[in-house]
């Protein structure tokens, strides 16, 4: 169950996701059809992990994922999963609405900036936003996630990512990400201040659906969710299976 003593709520209210939902809109209302396109996917992961901690408490977790691309580079989107806490006998969901722009630069490589507002029920003392810039190769991306009160707390939190994959023949492909968790200010006693994650996985699409079995762990899960939780601080490893029905 939740704890008791934990870090403050920044406060940060809804502004933020009204926000995304306003470009949302406007993105809907300004883009021509000829150049709107609407694509998603639908799946179910045997665990939920999330920058190195499962938030389906070793579960599975079904997933949708929807995704609007406007004229210009403008998108917007949203996604949701299962949600489940080590020690908490509640079950809900991840919510989550982004909003950004995505812009080819002359050297090949894609910009890509916008904000994020997460969402959690039960739980939404643990309510945040960030806004985040990236760029990306054919196959390989890096992205900065910066929040200024990552997980509810008084905290400021960046978020370091590098994504890839690389082809190995006959539909198969294997995929890789780094992830290093940093704050910028103080944090309670039930968290540490850096953690790196990290995920190998090997991919490949038969009959509509994409298929992934992919090894993830963690230096360290008191990363900011297990910190309300008391999950243990011990580094762990998950396998995880997923199937992706894109649409």
């Amino acid at each position: 169950m939740l704890k008791t003593a934990g870090p403050a709520r920044t406060g940060l209210g809804e502004a933020p996701l009204r926000k995304a939902w306003a470009v949302l809109l406007l993105c809907c209302w300004q883009a021509p059809a000829a150049h709107a396109q609407l694509s998603g996917s639908a799946a179910l992961v045997s665990d939920h992990v999330y920058r190195g901690v499962s938030l389906s408490d070793g579960g599975p977790a079904p997933q949708l994922n929807l995704n609007y691309d406007g004229a210009g580079g403008w998108y917007v989107g949203g996604f949701a999963s299962r949600f489940k806490l080590q020690g908490d006998a509640r079950s809900g969901g991840q919510y989550i609405v982004y909003a950004g722009h995505a812009q080819r630069l002359p050297s090949g490589l894609t910009l890509d900036a916008g904000v994020s507002r997460y969402g959690y029920s039960p739980g939404a003392n643990l309510n945040y936003s960030e806004v985040y810039a990236s760029l990306a190769a054919d196959s390989v991306n890096a992205r900065l996630s910066y929040s200024p009160g990552y997980l509810g707390m008084n905290a400021r939190s960046a978020y370091f990512e590098v994504n890839g994959s690389y082809p190995l023949g006959g539909d198969v492909s294997l995929y890789l990400h780094a992830g290093y968790l940093g704050y910028l200010s103080d944090v309670g006693p039930y968290t540490r201040r850096r953690t790196l994650d990290g995920r190998v996985g090997l991919g490949t699409a038969w009959a509509g659906w994409r298929w992934q079995v992919a090894w993830a762990a963690t230096q360290n899960q008191r990363n900011g969710y297990a910190a309300w939780y008391g999950a243990a601080s011990s580094s762990r490893g998950s396998l995880i299976l997923s199937a992706t029905r894109p649409f």
